[in-house]
């Protein structure tokens, strides 16, 4: 994890991954990159039971583990996930 993945939000369930390319995984958790182009977020289900989906506003990095997702909070955008 990187010194700019300073916040973290709880995960109790990881939906889907899009746009988000794994590049390493370490014993604290699987690293991704984050291309905008690729229109990358993250959908999962928080640690109190709501689907919330995460977008991101600039090419970063986030490491996603068991039980939390670490990011720049500057980087992304969380917010209640569309119901499709």
């Amino acid at each position: 994890m990187s010194g700019a993945e300073s916040n973290s939000v709880g995960c109790s369930k990881l939906l889907d991954v899009k746009g988000c390319n794994e590049f390493k995984t370490t014993d604290k958790g699987k690293h991704y990159t984050v291309d905008v182009t690729q229109e990358p977020r993250i959908l999962f289900v928080d640690a109190i039971g709501n689907g919330r989906e995460m977008k991101f506003k600039r090419n970063s990095t986030v490491t996603i583990t068991h039980e939390k997702i670490f990011y720049n909070r500057d980087d992304v955008e969380i917010k209640p996930a569309s119901k499709t």
